[in-house]
């Protein structure tokens, strides 16, 4: 699969009982997007993509896995 942030060759970790998409890539790093976000993501150009991880990961404490949540698109 490709990030959706950056386009790069990406893992696709999600297990079945998430809703959602949860992405493992070598430039961005490990995240999730709920299913409720993924569509206006996708949506976006790639600063405006950029920015929502950038925000994610600003708000998720050491150790945990950032989500792009709505309320960052």
């Amino acid at each position: 699969m490709n990030c959706p942030i950056c386009g790069a060759e990406a893992t696709n970790a999600t297990p079945g009982n998430f809703d959602g998409l949860i992405v493992e890539c070598k430039h961005c790093g490990e995240y999730e997007i709920p299913d409720d976000a993924l569509n206006s993501l996708i949506r976006l150009d790639f600063d405006a993509r950029k920015a929502a991880l950038d925000k994610a990961k600003s708000q998720t404490r050491a150790g945990a896995r950032a989500s792009i949540v709505r309320a960052y698109l």
